[in-house]
């Protein structure tokens, strides 16, 4: 089923306001990078069951490409879903083992780049597999995206990832707002995306 103008109806889940920040989803694309681009960790395992840093960036590049093709197919009027609901975690695996780019840091910084880049304003709806979204709150889970698995590959630097206060001022209205849960700091934000706290082995 395709979704667009008088169809294109937000639930009470996704409508607005949004904070609408894409520059925090740049700012937070060079800090992951600093990290992830060590070649010296390229191969060591992450917080994510079975990916090592190359495997959780290529992930990046791919969530991003989708993220940017949903964009224009959203645009040519198609909003119908890249994949049902929950088949999410398979669309992951399935995007990572089919991936054949090159350097997954160059394609990281590429695909985000191109991503904001397209961006015009946070009411703008796109796809997305719950139905037509805002693009500001696409942005916002693009910053959790690359936020989060942050955290993921940092252990493998040494240490744990603690995002900036903007950043977690936009992660705490998604996690209120769309996954229901009141945060107040970095670890509620770590422990409502599945993981184990800061701190935890």
């Amino acid at each position: 089923m395709a979704y667009g103008g008088d169809s294109a109806r937000k639930s009470d889940k996704v409508a607005g306001p949004w904070i609408y920040a894409p520059e925090i989803v740049r700012s937070e694309l060079e800090r992951y990078l600093d990290d992830a681009s060590r070649p010296d960790i390229q191969e060591l395992p992450t917080r994510c069951p079975g990916w090592d840093v190359r495997t959780v960036t290529v992930h990046l590049v791919c969530t991003f490409t989708r993220f940017g093709e949903m964009l224009a197919r959203g645009r040519s009027g198609d909003f119908s879903p890249p994949f049902a609901v929950n088949q999410l975690a398979a669309e992951n695996q399935r995007a990572v083992r089919d991936y054949a780019g090159g350097d997954p840091c160059e394609q990281l910084r590429a695909v985000v780049t191109d991503f904001c880049a397209d961006l015009t304003e946070g009411e703008e709806l796109m796809p997305h597999q719950h139905g037509p979204i805002p693009v500001g709150l696409q942005v916002l889970f693009g910053i959790s995206e690359l936020a989060i698995h942050h955290d993921d590959v940092a252990v493998a630097a040494g240490h744990r990832y603690l995002p900036p206060a903007r950043t977690l001022a936009v992660l705490g209205q998604l996690s209120r707002r769309w996954r229901g849960v009141e945060v107040g700091d970095w670890t509620t934000i770590v422990l409502a995306s599945g993981r184990l706290p800061p701190g935890a082995s």
